[in-house]
């Protein structure tokens, strides 16, 4: 893992996640990181729109498959209401459709969730200060529609 901090002010995470053990992981990874620090958790996309009247992390790291309120419906809701807040869509579904209609719907990036996390961090990152974080994945999808439009 890569302890290494970046020159940038502190930046603050929201997880939701409904996986426990997955969440956990995450905060672990970001309580050893001094730029970096988890403001809140949720489980659901529910949850997530209650704790956000109180508190407005930087950036989150948004599950796709969720009960109550799945990763879509909640980056539908809140991508107007919240738009300084960075939507890391988090996943292990990677079709290219599936990552076409995330971006169109306002994800600043889309991330298989058995990304190492220097690439989760990295995306972190680049969202808060570029607003996007390309991988191949997001490439690859991008091409493949824009090659289907013409």
């Amino acid at each position: 893992m890569n302890f290494l901090t970046v020159d940038h002010p502190k930046i603050t995470i929201g997880i939701v996640d409904d996986n426990e053990t997955y969440r956990d992981a995450l905060r672990n990874y970001f309580k050893h990181l001094d730029d970096m620090e988890v403001i809140l958790e949720a489980t659901d996309g529910l949850q997530l729109i209650e704790k956000l009247k109180t508190h407005q992390p930087d950036v989150i790291l948004l599950d796709m498959a969720m009960p109550n309120m799945d990763g879509m419906e909640t980056l539908k809701q809140l991508r107007d209401i919240y738009p300084g807040i960075k939507f890391i869509m988090l996943t292990v579904y990677m079709e290219k459709a599936l990552i076409n209609s995330f971006i169109k719907n306002g994800a600043n990036t889309y991330l298989n969730k058995s990304a190492a996390p220097d690439e989760i961090y990295n995306a972190i990152v680049k969202c808060s200060d570029e607003d996007f974080y390309m991988n191949d994945w997001i490439s690859d999808a991008l091409v493949s529609r824009v090659k289907k439009n013409k």
